[in-house]
């Protein structure tokens, strides 16, 4: 039996486990990002959480800077083995929607 891929927009969990996660790679990464949100080659964060990162981690969240996030966070795949382990950290079972 699968485990079911977990709604991205209802969970947040993977902008929220690691300040230097967020991490830009290449030169170009991170452009069109505004400079407030931007530290030191990465997202900014607070504590742990991404500062992009808008709502409630396992009820309902928005990226702010989507549409131009880091490749980091495209290439983080919703229902992966990292997802389901950051979800856990938050007491989200790992079934869809948590």
């Amino acid at each position: 039996m699968s485990t079911p891929v977990p709604d991205c927009e209802s969970c947040g969990a993977c902008c929220a486990y690691s300040w230097t996660w967020p991490a830009f790679v290449g030169p170009r990464d991170g452009d069109g990002i505004p400079r407030h949100l931007v530290e030191n080659g990465r997202m900014r964060c607070d504590g742990d959480r991404c500062t992009a990162l808008r709502g409630i981690i396992g009820e309902e969240v928005t990226c702010v800077v989507y549409d131009d996030r880091p490749l980091v966070c495209r290439e983080f795949t919703a229902g992966s083995d990292a997802c389901h382990a950051v979800r856990a950290r938050f007491g989200l079972d790992g079934a869809a929607g948590g």
